[in-house]
């Protein structure tokens, strides 16, 4: 089968199109014929190595873990999928025609959804989701500021703070601020121009996905009792006791259910996902560095098949 490899650690050059051994599948897994895959920093982060201290390769190593396809075969232990099932969710090595994805990690595809969309949810769609619901109990009366809030995950934490009740105040620049008006986020900021803590003091959680001076500044505009999320780099629990809040560094868990959830959410129209490029999976190497360098106005999907 055809699968985008690395042999070694390092740039976007290491990516290569081979031609991979098929896959055999344990019990409670499916093989899945991948017809599109989505991209994530997750993939080229690993592709750099910045990962390998909680995630050593196996080198050759097919890289990506987001996808959407058809069920071509089914473990023993499996009774929920039947062959000709369309399916979305984690697997290990979804740059590659067919992957093997464990059944707790994988949702049925409403008829209405297209493989791209699919493709687009797993990771960025199931973070933003358990850090909203979860960790932000969004509701009516809460009011959550999300920096980053056009990107992959902030996005989908956007759309899905205000399905749930909750007021929006997003950060962004550029042609991103237009994108956050279309959501209906209730209140825009252009970080480049104006200082969040002027206009987002004493708001019930605060989420952030950019990090660095962005996350340190962000302590003090959450009000006593509230919570600062983050997903970038540990927190400061100094800073945090001294705020009142609570601090909480949130590392996403793969499961179908909140797949499923995500489904009905875009089903119901309450939820888009930011598309922005589909590319040939020849194409991996340019489609990572676009997500690499910023470029990418929303996600990038890998066409499989």
């Amino acid at each position: 089968m055809k699968a985008i490899r690395i042999y070694e650690y390092g740039n976007a050059d290491t990516l290569k199109l081979d031609d991979a051994p098929q896959l055999s599948i344990g019990d409670d897994q499916i093989l899945v014929r991948v017809r599109d895959a989505g991209v994530n920093p997750i993939d080229w982060k690993i592709r750099q190595g910045y990962m390998k201290q909680v995630m050593p390769a196996n080198f050759p190593l097919t890289l990506g873990q987001d996808f959407a396809g058809e069920v071509v075969e089914r473990g023993k232990a499996v009774d929920q999928f039947a062959i000709g099932n369309r399916v979305f969710g984690f697997a290990q090595g979804t740059y590659a025609e067919y992957a093997a994805a464990p059944i707790s990690t994988v949702a049925a595809m409403p008829q209405s959804m297209d493989f791209a969309t699919a493709a687009a949810l797993p990771t960025a769609g199931s973070t933003a989701l358990q850090i909203i619901r979860d960790v932000v109990k969004a509701a009516a009366g809460i009011t959550v500021l999300i920096h980053g809030a056009a990107g992959g995950v902030g996005s989908f934490a956007s759309q899905i703070a205000r399905n749930m009740g909750a007021r929006v105040i997003g950060t962004a620049t550029g042609p991103d601020l237009d994108y956050l008006k279309s959501l209906h986020v209730d209140e825009v900021i252009d970080f480049k121009r104006e200082r969040f803590e002027e206009k987002a003091s004493g708001v019930d959680a605060a989420v952030d996905l950019v990090g660095g001076e962005t996350l340190a500044r962000s302590y003090a505009v959450v009000k006593k009792g509230g919570v600062l999320v983050t997903t970038v780099q540990p927190v400061d629990e100094s800073a945090a006791k001294q705020a009142g809040i609570r601090a909480v560094q949130m590392f996403m868990k793969r499961n179908a259910a909140d797949l499923a959830e995500l489904a009905r959410l875009v089903e119901k129209g309450a939820v888009k996902p930011r598309l922005s490029q589909t590319m040939e999976l020849k194409h991996a190497r340019e489609a990572q560095e676009l997500s690499e360098t910023g470029r990418a106005q929303g996600k990038v999907v890998l066409k499989v098949a």
